[in-house]
């Protein structure tokens, strides 16, 4: 296991990382290039963009790399599996800081590694929904809507983490 290094607060970094914020905030540039950052087509010249996400602001927040992104809905699969192997990538590069990066991850439910993962994310929404419709709070229409909801997402899940 990798020490973490991690501050939430300016001027809190010890001497020995002083640059931390800015280090964090390189972090999410380089994250925002390789989200929209081009490739080579094998065999050829050809470059292309590697998805259909927008990335709409990179910066450091409370110590943690933000990346602001929105997924293109024609290709929203693929942008959430890019977007998972850009932050898998970032985690490899930059160990000591994993737990920063996952801070300000908006879509951290991408890196799964296990269906119970994928469960447990998924049980502790339906947790919440039945809770509102049991105090009353949301109404049939609404509990049926989100539960479908809830549904897709874990199936979407699976697809994305690539677990059977």
């Amino acid at each position: 296991m990798t020490e973490q290094i991690y501050y939430s607060h300016w001027g809190s970094q010890s001497e020995e990382h002083k640059d931390y914020f800015y280090t964090i905030g390189t972090i999410a540039s380089w994250i925002g290039y390789a989200l929209i950052g081009p490739r080579h087509t094998p065999y050829t010249t050809d470059i292309s963009t590697r998805s259909n996400i927008s990335v709409l602001q990179t910066k450091e927040k409370f110590g943690s790399p933000r990346v602001y992104v929105s997924f293109s809905k024609d290709s929203e699969l693929e942008d959430a599996e890019h977007y998972r192997r850009v932050y898998q990538t970032a985690i490899k590069l930059f160990p000591q800081y994993e737990k920063a990066i996952r801070e300000g991850m908006d879509y951290e439910q991408y890196l799964f590694e296990t269906n119970a993962e994928i469960s447990k994310y998924i049980q502790d929404k339906m947790e919440w929904l039945l809770k509102g419709r049991v105090d009353g709070q949301v109404d049939n229409d609404f509990y049926l809507e989100r539960l479908e909801r809830i549904k897709e997402e874990q199936i979407f899940l699976k697809k994305v983490c690539n677990i059977t």
